[in-house]
């Protein structure tokens, strides 16, 4: 009796296939795109965590902000940086260019029926500039002083709360690590950091100012050479 196949043919066993990821990825190729990925993260672009209140209101801590390393600096940028002090990573706003004079005075505002020292004026080469980010409600004074060549003068935002060239002088451009552009989490929270139209070195836009002191800058205070030698602790 002849026998029935019930079903269908049988195929024949496929040969197996090299993966493609097997044939082509070698070692070579590997630690190539390892050093990429090390290169990209050392010399373009990292994520920084914002700790602390010294950029309030523009950053707050938790803040993780997206900073690129090979975008010129602008007046008025935030960059992260090593403070020349502690040696730690910062995060601040470059306000001062090299050869530029800055000054600081308190701004007079009405307090009820008194008016008050608040805040303070920003000057730059002798002209006041108007700083919507900065938050201070302390008085703040800064006796005019000349930044040194290759230094830059850094601030935060929120100027009763921070630590920063008031303190530790100018910081050496090696020191300044990138720019922030942008805010990536929270998710709440995600923004871009505006780039401020600022002027250029020594050009200044003007504003109006009630500061306690005319724009002239009138000080007993010699000019002061003002940078300090980095002195970097740690990475």
């Amino acid at each position: 009796m002849a026998e029935v196949q019930i079903g269908e043919p049988s195929l024949p066993t496929p040969t197996p296939r090299r993966s493609l990821l097997r044939t082509r990825v070698t070692w070579p190729i590997a630690l190539l795109v390892l050093v990429a990925i090390v290169a990209f993260r050392v010399w373009v672009l990292e994520v920084a965590i914002v700790e602390g209140r010294s950029m309030e209101k523009t950053l707050r801590s938790g803040d993780r902000v997206l900073v690129l390393k090979l975008l010129g600096l602008k007046r008025f940028d935030v960059v992260v940086l090593t403070d020349p002090q502690e040696g730690e990573i910062a995060i601040k706003r470059v306000v001062g260019f090299p050869g530029d004079r800055i000054s600081m005075v308190p701004k007079m505002e009405k307090v009820g029926s008194k008016t008050a020292p608040v805040g303070g004026q920003l000057y730059i080469d002798g002209q006041p500039y108007d700083e919507a980010y900065a938050t201070s409600k302390s008085p703040q004074i800064l006796e005019p002083r000349t930044i040194r060549a290759g230094r830059y003068f850094v601030l935060g935002d929120n100027r009763d709360d921070s630590v920063d060239s008031r303190v530790y002088a100018g910081v050496d451009r090696n020191l300044i690590h990138g720019v922030a552009v942008m805010i990536i989490y929270p998710l709440s929270r995600i923004q871009i950091i505006p780039r401020k139209a600022g002027p250029e070195p020594n050009s200044v836009r003007l504003v109006k100012s009630r500061s306690s002191v005319p724009p002239r800058e009138r000080s007993e205070v010699a000019d002061q050479d003002f940078g300090v030698t980095p002195s970097v602790k740690g990475a």
